[in-house]
């Protein structure tokens, strides 16, 4: 639709002004209409409702063996009521107790005439606390058996932690995404360097590469820290320099000493102490003094024999 230019008059002292409207308006199309969106509004009294209503798990940090073998947690465990725990807000030990009906835990807070009723009851390793019940829970997070307790008094072994699964969550995919970055490395390491550090590790390499590659990812995945580390310590390499030394018959290794290997002959080179492993004893051994001109030999012979 186009609408004709218009001319209007105005009072004396404005000026004339002239519209053009020469626009094309479309029809209307109401299937092309868009809806008015409701921005939701969140009530700050009740938005928070669910998270406040659940109940805070606790959980027993040891198991204990069966009768069928198995480790599993006791039917009923029990934890006293009653504690003296160190008030980093005061620098003072207070004693606390859990009495039902009493709001605070501290003793110097409650009723003169308030008693310890009963212990506090895990049952199958687990303690529930309601949101109902914030004494309780008092108690639990500030008592000396919680072993999640930053105040704690070393001297009470703890029996219990809660249970926090954002805490968890975040260990677990801490402790997976390293296990992925020690199994990669096991999956893409030069065989040469892969065959040098499964000898390091014990692991058998008279086998096919991809025999070795398993073995070594499952080894990275049982303890993806050691593992990495193990990489770039420098003991890795001597260690794969003396086991390298000892097939080639350069040196012998024995349970209380290692010694050179000179045609039929074996000259002494250290002594190994009582109750240590001699291979270990020998990378230390090759790490300061003397032991330091014993491993460049070494490496030379090894190197003449290749």
């Amino acid at each position: 639709m186009t609408t004709k230019t218009k001319t209007k008059s105005f009072p004396k002292k404005m000026k004339m002004v002239e519209v053009e409207d020469n626009i094309n308006i479309p029809p209307y199309d109401p299937t092309k209409a868009t809806k008015p969106v409701a921005k939701k509004i969140t009530n700050p009294f009740t938005s928070n409702i669910n998270n406040r209503s659940k109940p805070t798990m606790y959980i027993l940090n040891k198991k204990k063996k069966g009768k069928n073998g198995k480790q599993q947690f006791p039917v009923v465990y029990m934890i006293k009521s009653e504690d003296v725990i160190f008030d980093p807000i005061k620098g003072v030990n207070r004693k606390i107790r859990y009495i039902p009906g009493e709001s605070s835990i501290y003793e110097d807070e409650q009723k003169k005439d308030a008693k310890v009723k009963a212990p506090i009851t895990f049952t199958d390793g687990y303690l529930a606390v309601p949101a109902q019940n914030p004494t309780l829970k008092n108690f639990l997070d500030h008592c000396n058996q919680n072993g999640d307790n930053p105040n704690r008094m070393s001297r009470v072994r703890p029996a219990f932690i809660k249970v926090d699964k954002k805490k968890d969550a975040k260990k677990i995919i801490q402790k997976e995404a390293a296990e992925l970055d020690a199994m990669q490395l096991a999956l893409k390491m030069p065989i040469q360097k892969l065959v040098g550090y499964a000898k390091v590790l014990g692991i058998n390499v008279d086998k096919s590469t991809e025999e070795i590659r398993y073995d070594m990812k499952i080894v990275a995945k049982k303890n993806p820290s050691s593992f990495i580390a193990g990489m770039d310590d420098p003991k890795t390499a001597i260690k794969e320099t003396i086991i390298n030394a000892k097939e080639y018959g350069i040196i012998s290794i024995e349970v209380n000493r290692i010694s050179w290997v000179r045609g039929g002959e074996k000259v002494l080179i250290t002594h190994t102490p009582i109750g240590k492993d001699s291979t270990d004893h020998f990378v230390d051994f090759c790490l300061e003094g003397d032991g330091e001109l014993v491993l460049d030999e070494i490496k030379r012979q090894i190197k003449n024999f290749n």
